[in-house]
């Protein structure tokens, strides 16, 4: 498989996991308090490999004003990507951002149970879920992560370990599609 397959197949995943979180949102309506400016979760430090490469070709289609910006905010506690708490390539955000805000639930093997981890703005940390009411994250993540391991063996590159963020504000227009 190309990388461009993999990156193909990992943005149809993206486009499962928005199918998932509108359902989701469309479940708790008014509760979810989440909108643009709203930046309480972005503190994400780093991404997979195959995720990095999408942000590079983002950060590379940036207008330079905006990446001077971007560029400025490298050492930001929150994501650097995001300007005036917006986040600049929004389109392109991983996963794990595109579910911030959301009850996602989590299945913990060991302990034989569900876990779940939601916005204390949206949700109550006594709020009794449904499990109906829960984005269950762990088959997106399976996905993801087997996309990651073929896409870094493809590229000859260690599949474990996790790009920071701030390696991705450097770069310039990279080919091979978006």
């Amino acid at each position: 498989m190309t990388e461009r397959d993999l990156r193909q197949q990992y943005l149809d995943l993206v486009c499962r996991v928005d199918e998932e979180i509108k359902k989701t949102a469309e479940l708790h309506g008014a509760r979810l308090h989440c909108a643009p400016g709203c930046s309480q979760c972005c503190a994400i430090s780093s991404v997979l490999p195959l995720e990095a490469e999408l942000l590079r070709q983002a950060v590379g289609r940036l207008d330079g004003q905006v990446k001077k910006k971007v560029q400025a905010r490298a050492g930001a506690p929150s994501c650097p990507l995001l300007v005036d708490r917006l986040c600049v390539v929004y389109q392109r955000r991983p996963i794990i951002c595109r579910t911030h805000g959301l009850p996602i639930a989590y299945v913990d093997d060991e302990r034989q149970a569900i876990e779940v981890s939601a916005c204390p703005l949206n949700f109550a940390d006594d709020y009794a879920f449904d499990q109906r009411e829960l984005f269950f994250i762990d088959p997106f993540n399976g996905e993801l992560a087997r996309l990651n391991e073929e896409y870094c063996a493809v590229r000859g590159i260690n599949s474990r370990k996790r790009v920071p963020m701030g390696e991705l504000l450097d770069c310039e227009v990279v080919e091979g599609g978006s």
